[in-house]
């Protein structure tokens, strides 16, 4: 699913001029030929390519043979560069000469996008007029001005196909999306879903009782790929090391010349315990000891580097919605486990419920719906005795927007209720999750 991402939020004193620190060595024949083995042996290493396929790879192959930028965004560690080596051994296994397929992590690597493709055009001789060539750049955003270089030779040479990376929203500028206007399109790969959690894993048709013990392992386990094997405290050390301390310390720290890293840190830790509170910066920036502004702009930070997902306050008007206080939860349960493995398990259901659909909206006046998913209101109970206090909020959602449905996800529990305002379905949280990630 593509996504167009709006980033007009991040002002204030932070450099957006994205800058990436020069390598002390130009790239070299032997750079190139480590990260493009298949040049010899005519396949991607078995190490590098995991059997099972994300949804995202079957609508990125239609997308091979069309003339447009193709971008690959989401969170660090959720797959993205095992995405384009599946990609790349397609190619490979449906004819494309292996020479024709170049490989550049400029993650390693901080080059000018002119040295790589002279070194590699060196190499095999390849004419970018003549040839149909594919390209691959995972983490393009460490490239210093990568929208203008890629901009340059997509214009300059048709028969390319480019396919970029990023763990950062690459539109996070007007400036990016003004350079690279109708040439680029946007997919996002978020950290995997329940049905790929359990297809991973290799599980068919469980029992009701099985699957909600499943959904509590994916809810404390969170969606990280390489984490689906691992005890909890290893996927707590890896959270924290291999995902959040390279995205706060590495990623946003030299993209963005941030020196407070230490606000970054304690903003999503603070996010992880309270998942869904508030957005109150007045609060954060007191609490913290910062500027309300600062703060403002350090959790535009966050979201761009899909750490957290933030939700607006309902209402018939898109202005008021905007206008009015918001929610926040990080991306994955296992960021909230990682900082504080002890929660409340309903707050982990209603975290992967805030992620694993596209709303970005709930409601509040006297009561409050969690969500709002279709203006139909979605109300999180993680327990099996929904009584009618438990009613109320979605009730009044109904009532006040004449809407004749409502939704409640439960433990276990289902049926239906019949109430003045209309009908109100009860599904186990897991069920849901699973049927919305079937139709997608």
């Amino acid at each position: 699913m593509y996504i167009k991402l709006e980033n007009k939020y991040i002002r204030m004193y932070i450099n957006l001029n994205i800058s990436a620190s020069s390598s002390a060595n130009m790239v070299s024949r032997r750079n190139l030929e480590e990260f493009n083995s298949w040049w010899f042996t005519g396949n991607v290493p078995d190490e590098l390519l995991p059997i099972y396929k994300r949804q995202l790879f079957y609508e990125l192959v239609p997308q091979i043979t069309k003339r447009v930028i193709n971008s690959i965004v989401g969170l660090r560690r959720v797959g993205k560069t095992t995405l384009m080596f599946q990609l790349i051994q397609h190619m490979l296994t449906t004819g494309v000469e292996k020479s024709d397929i170049l490989y550049f992590n400029f993650d390693e690597y901080a080059e000018k996008l002119d040295d790589v493709l002279d070194v590699y055009r060196e190499v095999h001789y390849k004419d970018f007029r003549q040839n149909k060539i594919y390209l691959f750049f995972d983490e393009i955003q460490k490239l210093e001005k990568w929208p203008d270089q890629i901009k340059k030779y997509y214009d300059l040479y048709p028969k390319l196909k480019i396919f970029l990376s990023g763990s950062d929203s690459l539109f996070i500028s007007s400036k990016t999306k003004e350079t690279l206007a109708g040439r680029i399109l946007e997919f996002q790969l978020k950290p995997l879903s329940f049905k790929e959690f359990i297809d991973i894993k290799g599980i068919g048709k469980q029992p009701e009782d099985k699957m909600l013990l499943l959904f509590s392992e994916y809810m404390k386990k969170g969606g990280f790929p390489e984490t689906i094997n691992k005890t909890e405290l290893e996927i707590r050390d890896y959270v924290k090391s291999i995902v959040l301390d390279k995205i706060i310390f590495k990623d946003i720290q030299t993209l963005f010349q941030i020196k407070d890293t230490e606000a970054l840190r304690q903003i999503i830790e603070i996010i992880a315990v309270n998942p869904g509170m508030y957005l109150e910066y007045n609060s954060l920036a007191q609490q913290l000891g910062r500027d309300r502004r600062s703060i403002k702009s350090f959790v535009m930070l966050l979201k761009a580097s899909f750490l957290v997902k933030l939700f607006a306050n309902y209402r018939k008007g898109k202005v008021a919605t905007i206008r009015k206080i918001k929610r926040i939860y990080p991306v994955d349960s296992s960021i909230i486990t990682t900082f504080n493995p002890l929660i409340d398990i309903s707050k982990l259901a209603e975290t992967v419920v805030a992620n694993s659909t596209e709303t970005n909206v709930f409601w509040k006046n006297s009561h409050e719906v969690d969500f709002v998913l279709e203006n139909m209101p979605v109300e999180v109970k993680y327990t099996n005795n929904v009584i009618g206090k438990d009613l109320l909020s979605v009730r009044e959602f109904m009532k006040k927007f004449s809407v004749k449905q409502g939704l409640i996800l439960t433990k276990m529990q289902a049926g239906t209720r019949t109430v003045p305002e209309g009908l109100i379905t009860l599904i186990p949280v897991w069920r849901f999750v699973l049927e919305r990630e079937k139709k997608i």
